[in-house]
């Protein structure tokens, strides 16, 4: 029997699409995001608990962009509050701004600013609208839960004592 060609290259191709769907739809619902966010989070530049507990980027200046009410239950260090909402609107992306112009003006150089969530999704939007601003933006893998499993709150003051 003679293998047909254009079969094996269908066959292929479908087995190559299950899977990639396959891969990003696991991917999606491991992070907690939409696919979109998810992929785009790929491009997205991110820092791993492990290297910001370490100091391996200084300086450094931490924005939440959870809601008010998460932030009031549990934060890292001493983050500043910036909602996802408030940078979709536009006025999140001025405070932001001038976050990091006071910032610069105290310590006279430009921090790295770590955006983090829950989880990674929220961050990784607000990365999105935040790209063009001129700023260093990274953002945390796995956010705050990432940062709770390895890092307990009493230990934050500590850390950013040496990357701030």
């Amino acid at each position: 029997m003679k293998l047909n060609p254009t079969l094996i290259a269908a066959i292929l191709l479908g087995v190559t699409v299950i899977g990639t769907a396959g891969f990003i739809s696991i991917g999606a619902i491991t992070h907690r995001m939409d696919i979109p966010t998810f992929i785009s989070s790929w491009s997205t530049p991110q820092i791993l608990v492990s290297d910001l507990a370490q100091g391996k980027l200084k300086p450094v200046l931490l924005i939440d962009v959870r809601s008010p009410e998460e932030f009031a239950e549990d934060r890292i260090g001493r983050s500043q509050l910036v909602p996802l909402t408030e940078i979709e609107t536009g006025l999140g992306i001025s405070q932001v701004q001038k976050i990091a112009q006071q910032y610069e003006q105290k310590h006279q150089t430009q921090p790295t600013i770590v955006l983090y969530c829950t989880s990674g999704m929220r961050s990784t939007k607000a990365y999105k609208l935040l790209a063009g601003t001129g700023l260093k933006f990274v953002v945390l893998t796995g956010g705050i839960e990432a940062w709770r499993r390895d890092i307990p709150a009493v230990k934050d003051a500590g850390i950013f004592a040496k990357v701030e």
